[in-house]
């Protein structure tokens, strides 16, 4: 099989780290797989480690929340999806893709180039839509007439579309993680990160993600942070992470905010860190604290995978992930004050820590591994192939309407 994967975003975070999953075990099992991205990056360069083409197309259509916010880009946006389009035309007909397939919802060519091709189009929802306001209730319309199947990643972001549209078009498939990824960490790569970061003689509570002010609750963390600290002073309070290009400024405000609370040597980000496993295998408690919604939560997934406790927002993907008080804790979104006190009952608490880290590896087993989501996956191109052959006319027949 030929796959055309187009994916929008460069980091190495959730969606791409899926994405690499995904087409590096179809490049292993023989497939030629093939990847647009916007730019050079270190996302594209573990891609060509893995046998997968990567094409950069530095004009690449799609929605970032960065650019709808200035008039010019949004005025300019049809003519570069246009011109998207065109480039995007002239690839799939020298590579002949069996499929294209768009690793988020906010790719715009995949669809129609797709559409006015004739080759199966598979849209990847990795996204909650609820800041777009009734923009969306167009937006899922575009998304339904140019996809033969969109792909969800949990039911909080099926349960975004119309009714119609999910009885139809939408199948739920829970992003899936290799075990093998996440076995015990060596003790001297564990000992390195703490060193590298001051952590040796402390307990270290966690967070892993985006730096992002009012969206992935950072702020929440360092406010709760400051409530625990005077209980703990043995602890230490970790953002592992980064803000996306444009968005530094989220960074100084998480400084300014730690200097505020007086946490200048309590609550401190790592920036990106490239031995994530040995990051997990370092926390006591890992939190995901979203003030919006997130479809999925792969850190939640990631720190079950590591038997770590985890404390995340009842909101979203978390609530299909975590059975609460089973295989973790939820808590109320945007609270420091009920994030801070699930945070001193599992410090407080080593038995808690322990089952909930030991159910926690176990639903991820049962769950969300990588081997049932790659069957579900590969299962699913094998349907919209056959519904897209069974619409095209007969080889005769195409070959007199040319």
């Amino acid at each position: 099989m030929r796959i055309l994967f187009i994916h929008s975003v460069p980091d190495l975070y959730g969606a791409s780290r899926s994405l690499l999953r995904m087409a590096s075990r179809l490049a292993c099992e023989g497939h030629h797989v093939f990847t647009v991205l916007p730019v050079e990056c270190p996302l594209a360069a573990k891609l060509r480690a893995a046998g997968i083409v990567v094409i950069v197309d530095h004009g690449l259509a799609y929605i970032s929340r960065q650019e709808i916010r200035k008039w010019r880009s949004v005025v300019y946006f049809p003519v570069r999806t246009l011109l998207s389009c065109v480039r995007t035309g002239r690839l799939v007909r020298a590579l002949r893709p069996d499929l294209i397939h768009s690793n988020t919802a906010l790719i715009l060519p995949g669809g129609i180039v797709g559409k006015v091709s004739g080759i199966p189009h598979i849209c990847h929802v990795r996204e909650i839509f609820s800041e777009f306001g009734h923009a969306w209730l167009i937006y899922q319309w575009f998304l339904y007439l140019f996809s033969d199947s969109i792909l969800c990643n949990s039911y909080a972001a099926a349960a975004q579309f119309h009714p119609w549209i999910r009885a139809r078009k939408v199948r739920i498939l829970h992003n899936g993680y290799p075990a093998s990824e996440f076995v015990p960490v060596p003790p001297d790569r564990v000992q390195r990160f703490r060193t590298r970061y001051g952590l040796n003689g402390h307990r270290v509570i966690g967070l892993v993600g985006r730096i992002r002010a009012g969206r992935k609750g950072q702020d929440v963390f360092l406010k709760a942070a400051a409530l625990l600290q005077p209980k703990f002073p043995d602890v230490k309070f970790l953002c592992i992470g980064s803000p996306f290009p444009g968005n530094e400024g989220d960074l100084r405000r998480f400084q300014e905010l730690a200097a505020q609370k007086g946490l200048q040597e309590a609550a401190f980000c790592t920036g990106d860190v490239e031995d994530i496993q040995a990051a997990y295998a370092a926390l006591d408690v890992s939190i995901q604290a979203s003030v919006l919604p997130e479809s999925f939560g792969g850190v939640v997934i990631e720190s079950m995978a590591m038997g770590k406790p985890v404390i995340a927002t009842a909101i979203g993907g978390s609530l299909e992930l975590i059975e609460d008080g089973l295989s973790g804790l939820l808590v109320e979104p945007n609270h420091p004050g009920a994030l801070a006190s699930a945070i001193e009952l599992v410090l407080n608490d080593e038995a808690l820590r322990d089952r909930l880290g030991k159910n926690g590896r176990a639903r991820f087993l049962e769950r969300f591994e990588f081997e049932a989501f790659y069957a579900k996956l590969l299962e699913e191109y094998s349907v919209v192939q056959a519904a897209s052959a069974s619409r095209r006319p007969p080889t005769s027949l195409r070959r007199r309407t040319v």
